[in-house]
């Protein structure tokens, strides 16, 4: 026989972290985004270091933040069904 258990402090702490990737994190990754997009510019900085930013450094960090975006919304949608379950189990 399989237990089931969801206490409040599980929504509870279901709820935060939904909020923090709906709230927080996207505008983050967006802040990083620009700006490592404004310091790729060679208007704004340039020389061996900031070439080097440009060609590999940022290149791969965004990368980075794209795929964390990416599963960033897969998280978000595993805890909207936690959110369910639990709500479904009989808590909160």
């Amino acid at each position: 026989m399989t237990t089931v258990k969801s206490t409040d402090l599980a929504h509870q702490e279901a709820a935060k972290m939904l909020s923090l990737i709906n709230s927080q994190m996207p505008g983050l990754i967006q802040q990083l985004n620009a700006h490592g997009q404004t310091l790729s510019d060679p208007n704004n900085w340039d020389g061996p270091l900031a070439q080097r930013f440009r060609g590999e450094v940022w290149p791969q960090a965004k990368g980075d933040l794209d795929r964390m975006r990416t599963s960033l919304e897969q998280l978000q949608h595993q805890v909207q069904n936690i959110l369910t379950n639990i709500s479904h189990a009989g808590g909160a």
